[in-house]
């Protein structure tokens, strides 16, 4: 999977001139990562101790990924993606705005749904949004944008898929809250790629880039300088 063509279609609802050139992509955001939307549930589901949900999983027996799809609501997406804004403005009021623009232009989460889908990917599926994130976050610790095979980003989602299913709350969750929490990670991983894409030619961004998602992730319990992504998914260093 090349996270560039996946999100190309995002970043491009970005209108030459104004939102482009004004939306700051170090801002506070990828700072926050997709916390703004997912810990609150994810802290409210989560048993295990902070991380284990979201750590490279052991082998276990086989998890059925359907059960982290959800009905997608249009109102409830519009909902989700204002909600997303205002929690972002305390921390970046700029960014906030900007990325009120963006979602303003478009539907961009719907227009990811036939680039995921070469990927044996969806835009309504928990387990899916978490191994966009989760790729565009290793790439953008990395500064790399090179392509993803269906082969990885399919064993990716396996990991996901076994890693949230040591916490059955996530996928007995109900539409409403899944459908939250994918859209919060879609959103980080469009950030994410866009903010990669820019950064390119200019070492100090890229430097800034790989700090704020290598400190966004740890937020969520994951070291990303600990992993490398492969064939068979992200394995320890």
């Amino acid at each position: 999977m090349s996270l560039r063509a996946v999100m190309a279609v995002c970043v491009a609802l970005f209108a030459p001139g104004a939102a482009h050139a004004q939306f700051e992509m170090m801002s506070p955001m990828l700072l926050q990562g997709p916390r703004i939307m997912f810990q609150d549930h994810a802290d409210r589901f989560r048993s295990a101790p902070s991380g284990q949900a979201a750590s490279p999983s052991r082998p276990g027996p086989e998890i059925d990924a359907a059960s982290f799809r959800y009905r997608p609501d249009m109102a409830r997406r519009r909902a989700n993606l204002a909600r997303f804004v205002e929690r972002s403005r305390a921390a970046d009021p700029r960014g906030a705005d900007d990325l009120a623009a963006l979602f303003a232009q478009g539907d961009f989460i719907e227009r990811m749904r036939p680039e995921l889908a070469k990927y044996g990917l969806a835009v309504d599926n928990l387990a899916d949004a978490y191994t966009v994130w989760w790729i565009a976050a290793w790439q953008a610790s990395r500064g790399r944008s090179d392509d993803v095979s269906a082969t990885t980003a399919a064993a990716v989602r396996r990991q996901v898929v076994q890693s949230l299913a040591s916490t059955p709350a996530f996928g007995s969750a109900g539409d409403a809250a899944k459908q939250e929490m994918a859209e919060a990670l879609l959103v980080q991983g469009m950030l994410l790629a866009a903010a990669l894409e820019q950064a390119k030619g200019d070492r100090e961004q890229m430097a800034a880039l790989s700090r704020a998602a290598t400190q966004g992730a740890r937020g969520m319990g994951i070291d990303l300088s600990a992993m490398s992504l492969t064939g068979k998914g992200f394995v320890p260093d």
